[in-house]
């Protein structure tokens, strides 16, 4: 490999540690050295990585209707900058992307952390997970096959009409309805391939 590519590999494992990315997520996508990763993440955070596995099925963790909201957020954004090829690979440039706008979107507490946030990409790519289109709000909402959830969309279920017709489902806070204010946020807002 050149030195030029050593160097985008090491460049992107930074940035996902940074994320708090499970070392073993950075060596998939990056392809540098375990050991190298750990010493990394040392220096990053002041102490070690966490041990353990990610999730074989990201939706088994999916458990509240919250969570299924936060998942499905980041699934369409996931979408959105991921393209056609989202069943064909996992792009994770995208997923970094999708993440941190959720972040954007959910501040100040976003309930999903970047390891979630790949699983659910991740399965988005297997097909273990999907996004349907809710015929009664018409929201995007993810669905898993390993979820004890029943698969119907969670924002119809938090939030029933109880029998009034023509009123809003969704109401969004004013900062998200309104353009954004800065250069920065309207990057964010807008997919690639789009004008500003």
């Amino acid at each position: 490999m050149s030195i030029l590519s050593d160097l985008e590999r090491l460049e992107l494992a930074v940035e996902l540690l940074r994320r708090k990315a499970r070392v073993s997520i950075v060596h998939q996508e990056t392809g540098v050295s375990r050991p190298k990763l750990r010493v990394l993440h040392r220096e990053l955070h002041g102490h070690g990585p966490p041990s353990g596995q990610i999730p074989a099925i990201g939706g088994a963790t999916i458990e509240t209707r919250y969570q299924q909201v936060h998942a499905g957020v980041f699934a369409a954004l996931y979408e959105i900058y991921a393209g056609p090829d989202l069943s064909r690979q996992l792009d994770i440039r995208a997923a970094i992307t999708a993440h941190d706008f959720y972040g954007v979107l959910l501040a100040p507490e976003p309930r999903l952390d970047f390891n979630a946030a790949w699983v659910i990409a991740r399965d988005l790519r297997v097909g273990t997970s999907e996004l349907r289109s809710c015929t009664a709000c018409e929201l995007r909402y993810l669905i898993s096959s390993a979820s004890r959830l029943a698969p119907s969309c969670p924002f119809c279920m938090l939030h029933p009409r109880g029998g009034r017709r023509g009123e809003p489902r969704l109401v969004l806070p004013a900062g998200l309805a309104a353009p954004a204010a800065d250069a920065d946020s309207a990057a964010l807002l807008t997919p690639p391939g789009e004008d500003r």
